[in-house]
């Protein structure tokens, strides 16, 4: 018989370690969440076997598994490899399945991916039963009021990713959720536009793009950026894979939208010169690889704002020309409201709209991306 009572668990709520013999233990965080975990030595060295957590996994049960394991031992087999611990995702794997199901909401998930191994990178690779309030605390005060639109993305991942654990069993709270919120300083939200040249001084601005001392791929990748009216981190992030040269069409796969679907954009007479200058020196997946990092990575979006503020400073943002394009498009030509909104990838009308006009106006964007040109 065992140490421990199923009366006696509910009692145990201070942080530690409480033995049940036979190698069982009941670890308590300081978080609350509380779980079974086996130490067994296998093959001469001990091991520590997560069984599951104590919500999901009764006394008699953790005690039963335990059982097998030490028996499994005995016979010279792992029992590690058959336990519950194996089927608890770490964070990771979390995100991917939120990311699966469209639960991670904002940038592409190259530009998620990014922020979060610089963010989130002591969570990337822990369990996610692991992970308590603290761990997501970590990563967000040193952020949260310095960067805060970029916190705010950060919290808003880690939430989904714990979501999808929790609705799976895998953990009992999210700690990304209102669990933390009185912890977290109240910052006043900036609701200011990015800045943006008049679209009449675009021309001039290309021509002061291509005079400067940058990199010629640093140079291509923003005039890319301003001739077909993406989002930064759609053009860093293209890969010669989705670019037909043939058809002049590049085509951006779901994973790497913000609104979760694949986008196309037709590429104007100036746009293909651009990508015909990058495949004479191709050496790399990427279409604008960063010259620092031997075409393994991508531009990093701070090098392309970094290029803008040394020959504009404050008045214009890289963003900023998608707006410049919107105001012209309104401005100097008949198109629709619906033309100019796909062309910036822009969802259009209700769901139920959308669901009958399928339909993304290719040809009609062709003509207003080479007028833009």
């Amino acid at each position: 018989m065992g140490r421990l009572t199923v009366k006696g668990l509910a009692r145990l709520t201070a942080p530690g370690r409480y033995p049940d013999g036979n190698t069982l233990y009941l670890f308590v965080q300081r978080s609350g969440a509380r779980s079974w975990v086996q130490r067994l030595v296998v093959d001469g060295r001990r091991r520590d076997i997560g069984l599951g957590s104590a919500k999901y996994v009764t006394l008699a049960q953790a005690r039963q598994q335990a059982y097998e394991n030490r028996v499994a031992a005995r016979r010279g087999g792992d029992p590690f490899a058959c336990t519950p611990q194996h089927r608890i995702p770490t964070f990771r794997m979390a995100c991917d399945k939120a990311a699966q199901g469209r639960q991670l909401k904002g940038r592409s998930g190259e530009a998620r991916r990014i922020a979060l191994e610089t963010y989130a990178r002591s969570l990337m690779d822990r369990r996610v039963d692991r992970i308590g309030r603290e761990d997501v605390l970590r990563c967000l005060l040193p952020i949260w009021t310095a960067k805060a639109a970029t916190a705010r993305k950060v919290r808003s991942w880690i939430r989904a990713a714990l979501a999808w654990a929790q609705a799976h069993g895998h953990v009992e709270f999210n700690y990304a959720g209102e669990a933390i919120a009185g912890a977290l300083p109240v910052v006043k939200t900036n609701r200011d536009h990015h800045t943006a040249l008049p679209y009449g001084e675009v021309g001039a601005a290309l021509k002061a793009i291509g005079a400067s001392a940058a990199a010629s791929n640093v140079k291509g990748c923003l005039k890319f950026v301003i001739l077909t009216a993406v989002r930064s981190g759609e053009a860093r992030g293209a890969r010669w894979s989705e670019i037909d040269m043939d058809t002049r069409e590049w085509r951006i796969p779901a994973q790497r939208m913000k609104a979760g679907e694949e986008h196309r954009v037709p590429l104007s007479d100036a746009a293909v010169a651009i990508v015909e200058a990058q495949a004479a020196d191709r050496g790399s997946d990427y279409v604008f690889a960063s010259p620092n990092r031997g075409g393994k990575e991508t531009i990093a979006a701070a090098t392309l704002g970094n290029l803008i503020k040394r020959l504009y400073g404050d008045r214009a943002t890289v963003h900023g020309f998608r707006s410049s394009f919107r105001t012209w498009a309104s401005e100097r030509t008949n198109v629709t409201r619906d033309i100019c909104e796909m062309a910036l990838a822009h969802r259009v009308g209700s769901d139920v709209e959308r669901s009958y006009a399928r339909s993304d106006l290719f040809d009609k964007r062709r003509a207003l991306m080479n007028a833009w040109a």
